[in-house]
């Protein structure tokens, strides 16, 4: 008897014990299963929304489902209320099977939920997709209004062999990008949009012939002593006016001389152009990274063209005035106000900010319907210094403009 006794005390204790660690470990006990939800579809995808159960051992709410044939899981603390399950090219009937889990990993009684995701996210992309022939190739825009990352692969097809093959990333709900370097020849572009969840839409094709497109050459002619009120000054003779269109980046540029009149200058491209971009370095000292936005570099700006120089305009035609009325402004067509990108306010690197000022140079695009042009106007409106330019004293390395002398 004494041993029976002895027996069943340790059986007791044995079975305590387990219970505690049991315990610790959340409990063995089957979690309280969801019954209380609501789907609401989105592009792709669905939210979930549902109610807790009144369970402490719960510790998160789980579902599986299986997108383009592989399977995939999501999880949700049980401090949220809600999962989203997305990434789905399809509008057919999606079935995710949810469940809670305590900290065992034991699961409840599975949910099985039905929804049909709406139109996903590259298709909407894709049919949002425009299209403008432009030089050396096309523009193209498109809306991504989830501003998820998608990818745009575009490939360039010329009697059916491929000639370039192209891939930009973009998470902006709206975007653009112009795709250059083609040859003036008949070409299907073709396009695939492409998301973080591997769908890729269907291929849109666009036929067209790239409009041709070349650098103005160089050296050009100087007008500033025809348009009265130009900054003809320089610096010394390593900064002449002529450093501007030499052909040379990432050294000394035109420098004037500071206190000096003249905030412009005038350039003759010697024929008329219809102008599809241009680009802009700053004057450097060899290897020093601060000039590229500092060294009072030019930041703002903006430029005026037209077909035509009449030189026996008047000083009050070339006046830098706000009212157009018998200035230079009335007859010459304005291109625009541009600002360089500032890298070094980005977190940019040393080498990726030199990589620029002294290599790429900062680019922009001009507006197909502005019409040729053979003179160039272009105003200093701010520099590493300040705006308006302090003590008017400024500089920039290089320019480059790109189009197309095949007037029509």
């Amino acid at each position: 008897m004494k041993n029976i006794k002895i027996f069943l005390a340790l059986f007791s204790l044995a079975c305590i014990v387990l219970a505690c660690g049991e315990e610790e470990k959340g409990g063995t006990v089957k979690p309280s299963a969801i019954t209380d939800y609501e789907v609401t579809p989105i592009n792709g995808g669905a939210i979930i929304t549902y109610a807790i159960p009144k369970d402490p051992n719960i510790m998160c709410v789980t579902a599986e489902y299986t997108r383009n044939g592989e399977p995939y899981l999501e999880r949700s603390s049980a401090y949220n209320n809600s999962l989203r399950v997305e990434g789905f090219k399809t509008t057919d009937p999606v079935t995710v099977t949810l469940y809670t889990q305590n900290r065992s990993e034991d699961h409840s009684d599975p949910l099985t939920i039905t929804f049909t995701p709406l139109k996903s996210l590259v298709d909407l992309a894709k049919e949002s997709l425009e299209f403008t022939t432009s030089f050396g190739g096309l523009n193209m825009s498109w809306e991504n209004i989830s501003n998820t990352e998608l990818n745009i692969h575009l490939m360039a097809f010329v009697d059916g062999e491929m000639t370039k093959d192209d891939i930009y990333f973009s998470t902006l709900s709206e975007d653009k990008r112009s795709y250059r370097g083609y040859d003036a020849v008949e070409t299907d572009f073709a396009i695939t949009i492409g998301d973080k969840w591997g769908n890729i839409s269907d291929t849109a094709h666009y036929y067209t012939t790239p409009l041709f497109e070349m650098e103005v050459p160089k050296p050009w002619g100087d007008m500033r002593t025809y348009a009265i009120g130009d900054n003809t000054t320089e610096f010394l003779a390593t900064h002449v006016f002529t450093n501007i269109f030499d052909g040379k980046i990432g050294t000394t540029g035109w420098l004037c001389i500071a206190g000096s009149a003249g905030c412009s200058f005038t350039l003759d491209f010697k024929e008329v152009f219809k102008l599809s971009r241009y680009k802009f370095w700053p004057s450097l000292r060899s290897g020093i990274v601060g000039d590229v936005y500092g060294n009072v570099n030019i930041t703002e700006f903006e430029i005026w063209g037209s077909a035509v120089f009449d030189t026996d305009k008047p000083a009050s035609y070339w006046a830098d005035n706000e009212d157009p009325t018998g200035t230079f402004k009335e007859d010459w067509e304005y291109l625009g106000y541009f600002i360089r990108e500032r890298l070094d306010l980005q977190g940019a690197t040393n080498d990726e900010i030199w990589q620029r000022g002294a290599v790429d140079g900062d680019e922009w695009e001009l507006p197909l319907e502005l019409g040729p042009v053979r003179y160039i106007r272009f105003y200093c409106r701010a520099t590493a210094d300040g705006k308006p330019v302090p003590n008017n004293y400024w500089q920039l390395g290089e320019l480059s403009f790109f189009g197309s002398n095949r007037i029509n």
